[in-house]
């Protein structure tokens, strides 16, 4: 990792501060050739007021990232919202209603003939121990809880899914049939969705049965309301309203504003201008190294091998004699391109190993050196050699003229 931290007299120094790193990354990243997407992110266990991680798209990371096309929006998983319009209650008015659903154990189930109660007009109870204590957590039935949400709704990390015999000690029914009308001896966590839903039907703690016309503000006891959905693709833009895409991600940077967090906690405190003690502001920002060399090797490649973008190229240049006996034209050329290219400062290496012309290709392609210089005896003997960018077409350039053009290539955009 590379750390950095930044500490301040005032929210509004450190939001400076903050902001100054989160540009640096931004260009950091577009140095190191790679397209990333800034997303909103959960503080975590770091805790703080706000982050944001840069996420690299790729199909073997290990992170989703909700975004929209239009750049209007993005976010980790574990932080995104969207704009879902809410649900249209049936039976605003009814009485609560104990009914016999023998065999159903599951949201889809209900859903079939002969109840046909639509997942989005059911409530899903999820049982869980946090720090040993029970806890219900209750979603619309047709949303998927996100476990990183419900860490910071709960305000720790230490928990667990109830098992089948903890479930039925604590509710006296089996997963299929639990609920938490009338519960009151343990605190119940409710998703935002389901804030002023009525016609909801959901499990009796009854094994075989449920309760319909359920009211949640006037059945439900809900100590604590959250957003602790996961927000699937195609939900609408909560900027814009377009739809949302999810996509696989590599997380490589990662920036904290900590606010007094740990200033607090550790007494790291400075005196202001009235001489009083007042907390450091403080900010966090990480790079992982090894994961930008990975994310730049899984965005930038093709069937051939690694395609390295000069700024992070272990070499820039890859001289390929094609005869390396010592003292040859071809080796003695070789030797001089590569002092040239070293004293104007390129990362420059000789490929001077005794092998057949098709392996040393293969191979530069394959490491992804941006430039080869191949030389030859044929094209030597007219005064050329071979210049080939990763990916690029063949160049035959006048010997006397390569160390130039590679110089030109290597400037910066």
């Amino acid at each position: 990792m590379k750390d950095a931290y930044s500490f301040d007299a005032s929210d509004e120094s450190a939001q400076v501060s903050y902001q100054k790193m989160y540009d640096a990354y931004v260009r950091i990243f577009r140095r190191c050739g790679l397209n990333t997407i800034a997303v909103e992110a959960d503080t975590g266990v770091m805790g703080g007021k706000f982050s944001h991680e840069f996420m690299v798209p790729a199909e073997t990371g290990e992170n989703e990232v909700v975004y929209c096309e239009k750049g209007d929006y993005a976010a980790n998983i574990e932080k995104a919202t969207s704009a879902r319009p809410k649900a249209a209650w049936p039976s605003p008015n009814a009485a609560i209603e104990k009914f016999p659903t023998p065999g159903v154990m599951t949201i889809e189930a209900l859903a079939q003939p002969p109840y046909k109660v639509a997942a989005q007009n059911q409530i899903k109870t999820l049982v869980y121990l946090a720090e040993s204590k029970i806890i219900l957590v209750l979603m619309r039935g047709d949303d998927q809880l996100n476990e990183a949400k419900l860490i910071g709704a709960i305000g720790t990390g230490q928990f667990r899914a109830a098992t089948p015999e903890e479930i039925f000690e604590a509710l006296g029914a089996h997963p299929g049939s639990l609920g938490a009308v009338n519960v009151t001896k343990f605190s119940v966590y409710a998703d935002e969705t389901l804030r002023g839903a009525v016609g909801m039907t959901t499990g009796a703690n009854e094994d075989g049965f449920h309760f319909r016309n359920v009211s949640i503000e006037r059945d439900i006891q809900v100590n604590h309301w959250a957003d602790l959905r996961t927000v699937p693709p195609s939900e609408p833009c909560p900027k814009c309203g377009a739809p949302l895409k999810v996509q696989r991600a590599i997380e490589v940077g990662h920036v904290f504003k900590l606010g007094t967090k740990y200033s607090i906690a550790l007494n790291a405190v400075f005196l202001d201008e009235s001489g009083k003690q007042q907390p450091i502001v403080m900010g966090s920002y990480g790079i992982g190294i090894t994961r930008t060399l990975q994310a730049v090797i899984e965005q930038s490649n093709d069937k051939d091998g690694i395609i390295w973008p000069v700024a992070v190229a272990p070499y820039a240049v890859c001289i390929t004699p094609l005869s390396v006996a010592a003292g040859a034209p071809v080796m003695s050329l070789a030797e001089k391109l590569y002092s040239e290219l070293q004293q104007k400062g390129v990362d420059v290496i000789v490929d001077d190993r005794d092998e057949r012309p098709g392996v040393k290709f293969k191979d530069s392609e394959l490491i992804g050196f941006p430039f080869r210089i191949g030389i030859g005896e044929k094209s030597l003997a007219k005064g050329e050699v071979e210049l080939k960018p990763r990916g690029g077409a063949l160049q035959a350039l006048k010997a006397d003229e390569v160390v130039a053009r590679v110089l030109e290539l290597l400037k910066p955009d």
